[in-house]
């Protein structure tokens, strides 16, 4: 196995460690994943990319049309339209995992994973084919997700 490989693997372990012990399956974790598709990682945050709240992308600086009425600039988002909730995440990762990945949004070892592990992929690929397959498997695993309570 080469290194990016058994990050892959390490990183799918590493969903199915958090996700199974609240019962949740395959089918829950890639959905949840799904819910990327809004939102960006910021380097003030997590330091995951060099994009801050003062630089940005061509889809998060200040001025770019997507940023619709958000108040926020920067950061860099999973997908070009981050704003809306639909499955171009799971295009994302499909491009990101055979190298043809927008240099304008991010995708980490937890995203790829979800192409590269055999049981993630066939949810990645029917939710990047099918948005309505991907909102209901979302609702399903949202509730899921929200019943278990806080502590």
């Amino acid at each position: 196995h080469s290194k990016a490989s058994n990050k892959l693997k390490s990183a799918a372990e590493h969903l199915r460690y958090v996700f199974y012990k609240y019962d949740m399956n395959d089918k829950d974790i890639v959905a949840l994943s799904g819910a990327h598709t809004v939102g960006r990682a910021f380097k003030d945050r997590s330091d995951t990319v060099e994009e801050g709240y003062l630089g940005g992308t061509a889809y998060t600086k200040r001025g770019v049309s997507n940023l619709q009425k958000s108040k926020t600039a920067g950061g860099r988002s999973w997908t070009k339209n981050w704003l809306k909730f639909d499955n171009s995440y799971f295009g994302e990762v499909m491009k990101a995992f055979e190298g043809t990945k927008d240099p304008d949004v991010v995708c980490f070892p937890t995203d790829k994973c979800l192409i590269a592990d055999k049981a993630f992929r066939r949810y990645c690929e029917d939710f990047a084919a099918s948005e309505a397959a991907f909102h209901k498997a979302y609702a399903e695993a949202h509730k899921k997700l929200s019943e278990l309570g806080c502590k």
